[in-house]
């Protein structure tokens, strides 16, 4: 193994990531470090996150998984395995609701026990189920929750979009001006 050549991949894979750059580049980094040094622990970690970023979910936790064979106290590798396992529970848990009155229930019971990303999939689902004011707002509580104002504003415009009368557009308003304030305070 030519550790000069090792050394520079792992410089330069440090870098991507110090950089938040997790592209095909940042794979392809990753990669050649694993074929020259299968046991290199950062590199399983990085590509697990490129996997995950990915939305291909199996790979990065068998990503995980390997790292942790190589450092069973890998804490970076044992924390994103755990929220995998939350995550898949959580949908789950989403994916057998199937009642507008039990995924509302359930939504705000989530966001009452700081659940916020189960909430969120709740009221995603209970939205495109039916998209009424209620259901968006309940997704809107969530979002700003998880300090996705970005998605707060754009289901606002979305709103506002789809409901052009004016009494829409000003109960619309009354719902969500709580939220937007929060946004802009926040944003100060």
């Amino acid at each position: 193994m030519n550790t000069m050549n090792l050394q520079k991949l792992v410089d330069e894979a440090s870098e991507m990531a110090l950089r938040n750059m997790w592209g095909e580049d940042a794979y392809n980094v990753n990669e050649a470090i694993l074929k020259m040094d299968p046991n290199n622990c950062a590199a399983c970690t990085r590509l697990a996150k490129y996997y995950k970023l990915n939305d291909n979910i199996t790979e990065a936790k068998n990503m995980y998984l390997k790292a942790l064979v190589i450092d069973p106290n890998n804490r970076a590798a044992i924390n994103h395995l755990y929220a995998i396992e939350k995550d898949q529970e959580e949908s789950n848990i989403v994916e057998n609701i199937n009642t507008l009155k039990e995924l509302s229930k359930e939504a705000q019971k989530a966001l009452t026990k700081g659940k916020h990303n189960l909430a969120e999939k709740l009221y995603l689902k209970a939205y495109s189920m039916e998209p009424s004011l209620i259901y968006a707002v309940g997704l809107a509580e969530a979002y700003s929750k998880l300090g996705k104002y970005d998605k707060v504003e754009e289901l606002y415009k979305q709103l506002l979009d789809t409901h052009p009368k004016k009494a829409d557009a000003e109960a619309i308003e009354k719902e969500f001006k709580p939220l937007r304030l929060k946004e802009k305070i926040l944003a100060r």
